[in-house]
């Protein structure tokens, strides 16, 4: 096995292992443990509640911006994808398994596929923006009431959403790309090129439509809403006094983590970093990490659902 394709395939899970190898001497698992028999059964029935919300939202602003593209998609084909995509998630080791899912998907059933990846490059990228947006709106009010500790992070993320903003603007410059393909003139015929030529005309086409824009970039900040509040039922169920502000400027940004890193699901990542979050919202380790520990039961439970979904989506691709 050449070592390109041994980083390939084992390097998710060497990365996985590290993670979980420098997170478990921080944590006490046995005050963890012992967190568990606070859990209530309603707290659990409302955060699951609050899982397929966010997933119903999630696939309701994707369909904003499939629309604004005449990629017509009923709002149950939408879900139903999505689902199927959360499926997918666990089986292919990249962060993007699911996007990779969705535009292969609907290229399947006769969509343009560089209509379907520009709106999933938008996704991604507005999403980001989004998630930026909410924390440093909420890490403003969080170190105006006292949260001083926290300065030095509204910085780096006040930052961040400024380049961001400013990297999107030019992104959608048709004369810097222009300059950018001059430069790569000598590989005009490749695929590739012509690949990026086809999205960068549909994610330009795309980035002029003001409304759907605007509509999707304010779901998207009501979706990292809807994600921050999954965690209070079982917050609130284990005693722990609950900042709703403070969880709302944090756990956002641990959502930014997770993408970066080429785990399947996140599995490991999205934990250490949710647990990281909590803590710097004043919430114990051992209650963080229970908190994290359930929501990934949950994730778990519904590869039922999106295998269901997965399944049916195949059986109306046939039928179709």
């Amino acid at each position: 096995m050449t070592r390109p394709n041994f980083l390939r395939r084992w390097g998710p899970w060497i990365i996985l292992a590290a993670v979980l190898a420098l997170t478990v001497p921080f944590l006490d698992l046995r005050a963890t443990l012992a967190t568990f028999n606070n859990l209530s059964v309603v707290a659990i029935a409302l955060t699951f509640g609050l899982y397929l919300l966010n997933r119903l939202s999630m696939s309701h602003k994707w369909n904003v911006l499939l629309r604004a593209r005449d990629c017509w998609l009923s709002q149950w084909a939408a879900f139903r994808i999505y689902l199927a995509s959360g499926f997918v998630a666990y089986v292919i080791p990249l962060s993007v398994g699911s996007d990779v899912f969705r535009a292969a998907r609907l290229s399947l059933a006769g969509r343009s596929t560089s209509q379907v990846s520009a709106t999933i490059v938008l996704e991604r990228v507005l999403g980001l923006l989004a998630v930026l947006t909410v924390s440093c709106v909420g890490l403003v009010f969080v170190v105006l009431g006292g949260w001083r500790e926290l300065g030095p992070l509204l910085g780096l993320v006040a930052v961040a959403l400024f380049m961001g903003t400013a990297l999107t603007v030019l992104s959608m410059s048709t004369r810097l790309y222009h300059v950018l393909r001059r430069t790569l003139s000598r590989f005009a015929g490749h695929r590739i090129v012509k690949m990026l030529d086809a999205l960068h005309v549909e994610y330009v086409s795309l980035g002029t439509r003001s409304r759907p824009l605007i509509v999707f970039f304010l779901l998207s900040m009501l979706n990292q809403v809807i994600q921050a509040s999954m965690f209070v039922p079982v917050l609130v169920s284990l005693g722990v006094a609950v900042d709703p502000i403070a969880l709302f400027a944090l756990l956002p940004l641990s959502k930014v983590v997770v993408q970066l890193v080429p785990v399947p699901a996140g599995i490991g990542i999205a934990e250490g970093t949710q647990v990281a979050a909590l803590s710097l919202a004043h919430v114990p380790a051992a209650q963080g990490l229970a908190v994290a520990l359930v929501l990934r039961a949950i994730d778990v439970t519904m590869l039922l659902p999106g295998g269901v979904a997965y399944a049916a989506d195949a059986w109306q691709l046939r039928k179709a």
